[in-house]
């Protein structure tokens, strides 16, 4: 055992997620024989990682001669994150930039680009050398290390608060002083992220006044071919924490703050752990630092995205007088936020929002709704997260502080430019309700075209039977309205991959109306363009499918009695007829039970019956069928939320398996920071 437990210290954590990387000599090795041997040699793993296998025409691109910026999209695609977004920790995608940049000297600069662009800075001694390269002579090095660095998102726990033996503390100076093109920077803390336990804790560590002179700081001998920085840094985004701010920066200062030129043209920005002040003994007046606050956000003239996390300033107090420009809002953990007091703020301040994120506010109910398609026409994202966190261990508060989550006759009002709707948690509403919420969906389905991700989990508190009976009512409608029945497009296709037709024994017949889809049809007298046609018609009727609406003939009946004649089909007879049938597989598919057809055959379902009539009541002849989303995920239960959901996995008899014994060779690790 002792053994096994050095060697688990020594291996690097697994991420949790694998992601598809790309191969770039994909199609050197791919050949049956060669393929066989890979699967053969990684069976031992495969039971523990995911492997995907892209498949290619066997053509390999030159590589070596791509541009530059090509390159760093793939290896940005390849490699993001390169850390945990909660964490901070280290992923292997950063050893993997590593070893990408040593394959060729065409990948060494792009790989180097995107691993610094945004560096991971745990443990403390990448962050240190990290800095340490920052001070050496840019000449003396292969690249400009200065320039590629962009964002720096900083853990005060794990990098900053303590120092390095030999190295002492951080030198944040040294740090930022000589980043020409810093834009982001934020200071996150463990103690201000979830489960917000230690929210009144304090800090020892606060923002040091060094840091703000190296934001201004210019090197008065300063030379631009040795790409030094010529200017301030000028930050699009910033993050107060109040116990990070400290006495030295109270509320009252960060006004004269954002008038400085490195925080003047802030696009972002986020407010943490920022309270409603006690009343002192003495005082008359309780300070109004709502009023300070919103001062101190109207003086950002190109502010785009704001965040307020753990702060009872926002209230009905401070939402009249936040900015009307705001294009992303994220309320995380805000205690005195209601529905009644949001809705009003969105008819007045959510015309150009996008993105709206409400998670973990206690006091928010779902009241608001009807009012979002009006208030907010552009909305392209909206999340909400209603799990909640217990303010002791010991003691039990994650219940809503609100009284319903959604009254009778509040029917939303989603805007039409959706892409993303998230609801997780939603609980304390009845079934009719819950019945009303899911309609609505249903009943803006066409209204919905851009909508991509669909993700709803709810908690209804009903009998266990009538609980699988909306279930599956409702989990099915949903998948079959929303859910993508067709294969989506290809976004990369080669020439050579592309099946040729050989149009030079092609007999009249294949150039008649196809009578099972007259889409398709061509008119024989039009020779010379026949092949433009059958493509443009292929290209409409994959258009329609896609779309859920479908070109149909009133003479279809017609031309099916006619008899076909018995004779070899063509290549292009074939592809027209997989084409066909395809498309009439996606028909039976999206038909549903809501078609006359389909409601003849389960009459038997009450469920299904009940909706069908309801639907023609409504003068509904057909559920309309948005079929674009990639993602559908409904869940629907009776769990009781909690901070960490038990699965299946937290239950296994027997060890996971891709762990063997330790053989007794210590593991070297390479002198790379990264």
């Amino acid at each position: 055992m002792a053994s096994r437990s050095r060697r688990a210290l020594r291996t690097p954590p697994r991420s949790s997620r694998t992601r598809p990387r790309v191969s770039l000599g994909a199609g050197r090795d791919r050949t049956p024989k060669r393929r066989a041997q890979y699967k053969q040699s990684s069976s031992a793993t495969a039971s523990s990682e995911s492997i995907d296998i892209i498949t290619t025409n066997g053509v390999i691109p030159p590589w070596q001669s791509l541009p530059y910026h090509v390159f760093v999209q793939i290896f940005q695609y390849a490699s993001y994150p390169l850390y945990d977004d909660h964490t901070f920790q280290p992923l292997p995608s950063g050893s993997w930039l590593l070893k990408v940049a040593r394959l060729c000297r065409a990948f060494a600069e792009p790989a180097f680009t995107v691993l610094y662009t945004s560096p991971p800075l745990v443990p403390m001694e990448k962050a240190h050398m990290l800095v340490d390269l920052l001070k050496m002579d840019p000449t003396a090095l292969a690249f400009k290390y200065r320039h590629k660095v962009q964002s720096l998102r900083i853990d005060v726990g794990q990098v900053a608060a303590y120092s390095l033996p030999g190295s002492g503390h951080l030198d944040l100076f040294s740090f930022v002083k000589d980043l020409p093109r810093l834009q982001d920077l934020e200071f996150y803390h463990q103690k201000d992220m979830s489960p917000y336990r230690y929210i009144h804790d304090s800090i020892k560590w606060t923002y040091p006044e060094s840091l703000f002179d190296a934001l201004e700081y210019v090197d008065p001998a300063a030379d631009p071919q040795r790409g030094d920085k010529m200017s301030v840094c000028k930050l699009s985004s910033w993050r107060w924490s109040s116990r990070l701010a400290g006495k030295k920066y109270p509320i009252e200062s960060i006004r004269d703050m954002h008038l400085k030129p490195s925080f003047a043209n802030l696009r972002k920005i986020a407010f943490v752990n920022y309270q409603i002040p006690a009343m002192r003994k003495g005082e008359e007046i309780v300070p109004e630092h709502e009023k300070i606050l919103a001062d101190a956000l109207l003086v950002l003239e190109n502010l785009e995205h704001l965040i307020f996390e753990s702060s009872t300033l926002v209230n009905e107090k401070l939402l009249p007088l936040l900015p009307r420009h705001l294009r992303a809002i994220e309320l995380i953990n805000c205690w005195e936020l209601t529905a009644e007091q949001f809705g009003p703020f969105l008819l007045t301040h959510g015309s150009q929002l996008r993105c709206l994120t409400l998670n973990h506010n206690q006091s928010l109910s779902m009241s608001f709704l009807p009012q979002l398609g009006v208030a907010s026409p552009e909305l392209q994202v909206f999340k909400m997260n209603l799990t909640y966190f217990n303010d002791f261990m010991t003691h039990r508060g994650t219940e809503p502080e609100f009284e319903e989550l959604l009254h009778h006759g509040e029917v939303p009002v989603w805007p039409k430019t959706l892409q993303t709707i998230e609801l997780t948690q939603l609980r304390k509403w009845d079934a009719e309700a819950a019945e009303m919420f899911f309609q609505s969906l249903l009943d803006r389905a066409d209204a919905l075209p851009d909508l991509r991700i669909l993700i709803i989990q709810a908690i209804l508190n009903i009998g266990w039977r009538d609980r699988a009976t909306f279930r599956d009512k409702w989990v099915g409608s949903l998948e079959r309205v929303f859910k993508r029945v067709s294969d989506p497009p290809r976004r990369h296709i080669s020439i050579e991959s592309m099946p040729r037709v050989d149009t030079s024994h092609s007999s009249q017949d294949d150039l008649n109306t196809s009578p099972q889809n007259p889409a398709l049809a061509i008119d024989p007298s039009q020779s010379k363009d026949h092949d433009t046609a059958t493509r443009r018609s292929a290209r409409t009727s994959t258009r329609d499918a896609l779309t859920g609406r479908y070109a149909e003939s009133p003479d279809s009946s017609a031309d099916e009695s006619e008899p076909r004649k018995a004779s070899q089909p063509s290549r292009r007879s074939q592809i027209r007829q997989s084409g066909i049938s395809r498309e009439l597989a996606i028909l039976k598919q999206t038909a549903g039970m809501d078609s006359p057809r389909q409601a003849n055959t389960s009459s038997s379902d009450s469920d299904s019956a009940s909706l069908v009539r309801r639907d023609r009541e409504k003068g509904n002849a057909k559920q309309a069928i948005q079929g674009m989303c990639e993602i559908v995920d409904i869940r629907i239960d009776n769990l009781r939320p909690r901070e960490t959901q038990a699965t299946e996995a937290d239950f296994l008899d027997e060890e996971i398996p891709g762990d063997a014994d330790w053989n007794g060779e210590d593991v070297v690790e390479e002198g790379y920071a990264w």
